[in-house]
């Protein structure tokens, strides 16, 4: 009979936590002349279940053991090309990651994504080529721990569950199993990395909105946006001599202090101003004339009583003259940086797109300092101005442009060593409105979304 000891001896030898030696294997023996089918045996026994429901916390400590364990040898020089690098740098931006787990046929080796920070960090290897079906822990080569598995994806799932842990990074030759079994374990900024294209069941979003391509890889963040941004003003260059009639289109209500401000980043390139008051009470319309009156191009300033922000965008859409080319939408928080200007009436010239999702750059202090966060956060605001009127918006909060192709143009990823993207919105969230304000609105977003059903 296999007794409760026998079961927590065995339970920490499995785990390494004590040595697998020749006189454990032969004691084991002892109740079974096959090891590996005794072992198997006791993992399926009661007494083992019973241990390991009974000790879950014990389960916590063995691993978060892993995660805070730092080896005294220095790691070995790795030779690292620059997708590396970058990744690493990517992962140290983005925070400690405290549970890696790495698949069959990893799109990276280990040792690009080790160490990670400050040695608190463990990562949890599928290997089937690994004996054992529970984890074994060993030292891994810069100073972090290793947990590796014969297990697969639904075993490795029921390993974390069981920790209590959540995962933080992914990196998979892309198989699907594993990542519809290690989703609902997944911290809410977990990073994805594959080889191949991620699957778009990850998330309740379009997965080209969220992927980046980092040479060979697809990058993905799921629940949420990845690849923190600090922005990085560059000199404005010179503006063609013949650029597209471009329209500048906005809905606003209350935004006397905001609105100038908007208006003057893109009078530069604007050809017409296109403004709807949606039911202000202060100065707005008042400073709006005022300022578009000093800019001597066309304007159209009227009101409309909506509570649906597509009825709003739409109705914005119809006041743009024909004669214009092109329809930016902006907020009255929102900018156009003057190194933008060149580069956005360069895009139109060459556009072979009706609709364009400009990434958006969210600033969560007043100037524009600090992370840029959330990003990626696209907004299909560039339309093209057909006479038939058929780009319409959508939704009646979070509106958008739907059923028609929509290009997507580069981000921000100079962090990675890649360009600066864009052209970009620049979004000042907390520029004209308290937290308050703002915690304000989103509650007004979510009344509204609840009124019409999220549609």
């Amino acid at each position: 009979m296999i007794t409760d000891q026998d079961v927590v001896d065995l339970y920490r030898c499995l785990l390494n936590r004590a040595p697998e030696s020749a006189d454990t294997i032969a004691a084991f023996k002892a109740y079974y002349a096959d090891f590996a089918a005794g072992r198997q045996a006791v993992l399926d026994s009661a007494e083992f279940a019973r241990l390991y429901a009974g000790q879950s916390a014990g389960a916590v400590t063995l691993i978060a053991g892993a995660m805070i364990r730092n080896a005294t040898a220095a790691a070995p020089t790795v030779a690292e090309d620059a997708v590396a690098i970058r990744l690493r740098d990517m992962l140290r931006r983005h925070g400690a990651v405290r549970l890696a787990v790495v698949t069959d046929k990893p799109c990276v080796p280990l040792e690009t994504l080790l160490p990670l920070e400050d040695g608190a960090a463990c990562v949890l290897h599928a290997n089937p080529h690994c004996e054992s079906s529970l984890p074994g822990l060993r030292e891994f080569p810069g100073a972090q721990a290793l947990i590796e598995t014969g297990a697969g994806p639904a075993g490795v799932a029921e390993i974390v569950r069981q920790a209590g842990l959540q995962i933080d990074l992914v990196a998979s030759g892309g198989d699907p199993a594993w990542f519809d079994a290690l989703r609902p374990h997944m911290a809410s900024r977990a990073i994805i990395m594959s080889d191949r294209d991620l699957p778009e069941a990850m998330d309740e979003w379009d997965g080209i909105e969220r992927t980046l391509r980092v040479g060979p890889l697809h990058i993905r963040h799921v629940g949420g946006w990845f690849l923190p941004v600090c922005y990085e003003p560059r000199p404005a260059e010179t503006l063609p001599a013949e650029a597209p009639r471009l329209a500048i289109a906005a809905i606003v209500r209350n935004e006397q202090e905001a609105l100038a401000n908007m208006l003057a980043s893109v009078a530069a390139v604007a050809y017409c101003f296109v403004i709807l008051d949606t039911g202000s009470t202060d100065e707005t319309a008042a400073r709006a004339a005022s300022f578009l009156q000093l800019t001597g191009k066309p304007w159209t300033l009227r009101r409309i009583e909506a509570e649906r922000f597509d009825d709003m965008r739409n109705a914005a859409l119809d006041l743009v003259p024909p004669e214009a080319d092109w329809v930016l939408m902006l907020d009255a928080d929102e900018e156009l940086a003057p190194e933008d200007h060149a580069k956005l009436l360069d895009l139109l010239r060459g556009a072979d797109h009706d609709a364009y999702a400009l990434p958006r750059y969210n600033y969560l202090v007043p100037e524009k300092q600090g992370e840029v966060a959330p990003y990626p956060d696209r907004q299909v605001r560039l339309l093209r101005n057909l006479a038939d009127r058929s780009l319409r918006y959508e939704g009646a909060v979070h509106e958008t442009v739907r059923d028609v192709p929509v290009c997507r143009l580069p981000l921000d990823a100079r962090a990675l060593g890649q360009g600066p993207g864009g052209p970009h919105i620049h979004h000042m969230v907390r520029r004209y409105r308290s937290a308050e304000a703002e915690a304000q609105k989103q509650e007004q977003y979510r009344a509204i979304a609840a009124r019409f059903g999220g549609k």
